[in-house]
């Protein structure tokens, strides 16, 4: 047993293409706990549809090849969605794998979690908590892969070592769309393939339809929806009224690169890609 105040939850890791906040996730792993007891694995290798750079490929040994026939992250989203549930998360640096899994799940992500590395802070007086370090502190006979599934049951074997009493911190969901969470906008029918992924933002405001129903539409449609361009979108949908400056400038600046962002406005959208919602 891990927690004894905690009974049912999944330790997960995600390897992904680098470190940065564009960073897209090419392995997700998890075990599932049930009564303090691990009940199931879940391992999936997922094609980022992007080069993986030769200095990731050194770390966890997931090269384009090994990923090539491998689903995307929106063909595996609800699978991950039915492990996972609506359990707590437990991870080392959560930060990194939750942020990741929240920007590039179909919906977002809604789950609380649980940082190891504050447990381990607490207990242990080491120069480095780097899970390779943190085992080779405890003794524990097993080498960092860097291999999702494998650091998943490196940091179970890690948690079972420790004999210092603790505070479990289970932080809220990291991301919010407005007054709602992204993963609250669930389809509302059968999701058609019409914006196959297509990253989304809204800005300004629509006489007669609110924002939610719009971002609605969208998930319906395939597309996933944000509140700030990233590399990765491919639609600004401008309102008829109080549009946010900094977006549009911030889209004109990436057309004016040669990048692929379309400024669109909101009746044209809806017309191009038939969502219906006027």
């Amino acid at each position: 047993m891990i927690f004894k105040e905690l009974k049912d939850f999944c330790v997960i890791d995600t390897e992904t293409t680098g470190l940065s906040k564009f960073r897209h996730i090419t392995e997700f792993a998890a075990i599932k706990f049930r009564d303090g007891i691990p009940v199931e694995k879940c391992d999936i290798l997922i094609n980022p549809k992007m080069h993986i750079d030769y200095r990731t490929i050194r770390i966890n040994q997931i090269d384009d090849e090994m990923v090539k026939y491998s689903p995307t992250i929106r063909e595996v989203s609800s699978e991950i969605y039915n492990f996972i549930e609506d359990d707590v998360l437990v991870a080392h640096n959560a930060i990194f794998d939750v942020f990741g899994l929240n920007n590039r799940l179909t919906h977002g992500l809604n789950n609380r979690f649980i940082d190891t590395l504050e447990i381990f802070r607490q207990t242990l007086d080491i120069s480095s908590y780097k899970l390779s370090e943190i085992s080779k502190y405890l003794e524990i006979n097993m080498e960092q892969t860097h291999r999702a599934l494998d650091d998943v049951e490196m940091t179970i074997n890690c948690l079972k070592r420790i004999d210092k009493s603790y505070t479990i911190n289970i932080h809220p969901s990291l991301t919010s769309v407005g007054n709602y969470r992204c993963s609250d906008i669930k389809p509302t029918m059968n999701v058609c393939d019409t914006l196959s992924e297509a990253h989304c933002v809204i800005t300004g405001t629509v006489d007669g339809i609110s924002r939610l129903d719009i971002q609605r539409a969208i998930v319906n449609h395939g597309g996933t929806i944000g509140t700030s361009i990233l590399i990765r979108t491919k639609y600004l949908i401008t309102g008829d009224k109080s549009m946010g400056m900094t977006k549009l400038s911030k889209a004109n600046m990436k057309i004016r690169k040669g990048e692929c962002i379309e400024i669109i406005d909101f009746h044209s959208f809806n017309k191009r890609f038939c969502l219906d919602i006027e």
